[in-house]
Formats: structure tokens, C-alpha cells, sequence
């Protein structure tokens, strides 16, 4: 992929889980990372009941990339493959653990405390259910793969670090199940798998509407065409839209500079960003971080 690169192996071996302890949490009832790690695992004494763990309520989102482990959860025991998440509260009535049949699970996974992850919980578990596919290729895992990264790098030090990852891994999680679940209802499955795309592939300065429309095994003009009649705005337009949004949460809560903002939001000009960026919010990209501190508002949503 060109543009952001995916963190698809940055794992060593003895790299395993980290927790975050600290003694000053003024975060910790909104959001706060508990515990995050990679794990490779091999034996079946990889075994968790989620009645006999203590603690107060957490919630763990671990994402399958290879081999095979097994839930058994609401009468029901599902097998997780490469690319399938489960989430899960602590303590609940739920048992996860490596199968006999299997040789070996490799996952990562992160655990979050606070009201905001409990929310999430509560919006994925009861209109996905437990278990979910998403894409390795999607910002959403890619973003948890930054954040075990960052970890690892020691970046990730004090409460309110902590909680700020915390908070952007959820509201990704958002933006990630809302977009599928906008798309649900009405929307053809090739429109759908080309929104996906688009939110997996915003990054990269070389997506081609032509690219795009190839994914969804549509023609380029037929495609335009039944896209704008779907999601009421075109695919250029859509993506831009997608582009700009992300650009805004990045200027609000990283100390990015500008110019690597417009490389990762798929704009390989910062001049052409800076101009797509204040025609849309309608102040220069400079200018919005200047006065971000007054802002009503926490995220940006363009029509």
C-alpha cells in the first residue's frame, strides 16, 4: 500500500502484554487503556472464563489475525479465524480460549475501562453480536497496531496519554460500525464494498475513483452513477469527505504537523490540502489548530 504503511508485522516475539497502572487517573471513568499486547499462542491451557476474572468491568476487543481460537458465548461456541474481533465484558457469562483442533492463535488485542468503552460495548453487542469480520487492512486495526506500537516505544507513559488512545481507538470503533451499519439497510453490496474501501485506502494520494469502482466490479461511469443515487453525494466527494474528517480529528488531538496530516490523510500536495481543507471547514488547516481550544464541538461531520 502506498501512503501510510500498514504495521502488519512490527511484533517481536517477546513483545507480549502491557498494563497500565497509574496513580493518578482523573481519566479513568471516561476511558483508559487497562491492559493491550500480541500474543501468539500454542497451548490449550490458553483458557479464559470471563466468571472467575476479577476486577471491575472491562471491556476486551481481540482481533484474530492467524490460526484458530474459539468463543463459546450466549449458547453459542464460535470459532475465530484470521480477521474476526470478538468483544467481550469482564466479568459475563463467556469463555475464550485456544481449541485442540488448533495449533496456535496469533491475536492482538486491547482492554478498555471507563463509561465510554462500556457504551461501545453496549452499541456493537447489540446489533453485531459479539463477533465481527473486519478487514487487517482497515484503519481501525491499523490504529490498534499503532497503539501496541507506540506502547512498546515507551510513548504511552502518563493517564492522559492513556486515556486520549483510549478515547480514539473508541471513537474509531464508531466511525468503523456506523459506516457499515449506514450501509446496511438500503444500500447495494457493491456500493457498500466500495465505502469500505474507501475508509480502508483514504490514505493513499494514488486511489483512483477508476481503482475504486474496480473493487466494487462495477464500470467507472455506472458506477458513479449508482453511487451518487445511493449515498446522495459523488465518489470524489465522498472520499474527500472521509479525507476531511480524519484531517480534523488528527489537527485537534495530535501535534502532527500539517504537512505530514495532508501525507496521511491521501494528499501528497500540502498546498492542495490546505485549499480542499479551507473550503470545506472554512478557515486554513493552520488556522483551525490555532483556535481549536474554542471549539463547541469535538469532531467534524460533512455532509
Amino acid at each position: 500500500m502506498e501512503g501510510k504503511k500498514l504495521l502488519l508485522k512490527p511484533i517481536k516475539d517477546d513483545d507480549g502484554s502491557y498494563g497500565f497502572r497509574f496513580q493518578e487517573n482523573s481519566q479513568h471513568s471516561t476511558a483508559t487503556i487497562h491492559v493491550i499486547g500480541y500474543e501468539n499462542r500454542t497451548l490449550t491451557e490458553y483458557d479464559w472464563d470471563g466468571n472467575k476474572r476479577n476486577g471491575e468491568n472491562m471491556y476486551i476487543f481481540q482481533y484474530t489475525l492467524a490460526g484458530k481460537g474459539k468463543i463459546d458465548i450466549a449458547d453459542q461456541s464460535l470459532d475465530l479465524t484470521s480477521g474476526e474481533v470478538f468483544m467481550v465484558k469482564v466479568p459475563s457469562n463467556h469463555r475464550y480460549y485456544l481449541p485442540k483442533e488448533s495449533d496456535h492463535w496469533e491475536f492482538i488485542y486491547i482492554t478498555l475501562l471507563g463509561q465510554e468503552a462500556e457504551k461501545l460495548w453496549d452499541y456493537v453487542s447489540q446489533i453485531y453480536g459479539s463477533v465481527v469480520k473486519i478487514p487487517l487492512d482497515s484503519y481501525i486495526i491499523q490504529l490498534l497496531f499503532t497503539i501496541y506500537k507506540e506502547t512498546t516505544d515507551k510513548k504511552i507513559n502518563d493517564p492522559y496519554t492513556a486515556s486520549l488512545k483510549a478515547y480514539e481507538f473508541i471513537m474509531e470503533c464508531y466511525r468503523h460500525f456506523k459506516n457499515i451499519s449506514n450501509t446496511k439497510k438500503d444500500v447495494p453490496e457493491n456500493i457498500e464494498k466500495a465505502i469500505l474501501y474507501i475508509h480502508a485506502n483514504y490514505h493513499r494520494p494514488a486511489l483512483t475513483i477508476d481503482e475504486i469502482a474496480e473493487k466494487a466490479d462495477l464500470s467507472k461511469y455506472y458506477f458513479i452513477k449508482k453511487f451518487s443515487q445511493h449515498m446522495n453525494t459523488s465518489p470524489f466527494q465522498y472520499l474527500t469527505k472521509v479525507r476531511i474528517e480524519r484531517a480534523f480529528d488528527l489537527l485537534k488531538d495530535s501535534n502532527v504537523t500539517i504537512n505530514e496530516i495532508a501525507k496521511q490523510v491521501g494528499y501528497a500536495n500540502a498546498n492542495y490540502f490546505n485549499k480542499v481543507f479551507r473550503k470545506i471547514v472554512g478557515t486554513s488547516p493552520g488556522q483551525f489548530r490555532q483556535n481549536k481550544n474554542s471549539l463547541p464541538f469535538d469532531h467534524l461531520i460533512i455532509d
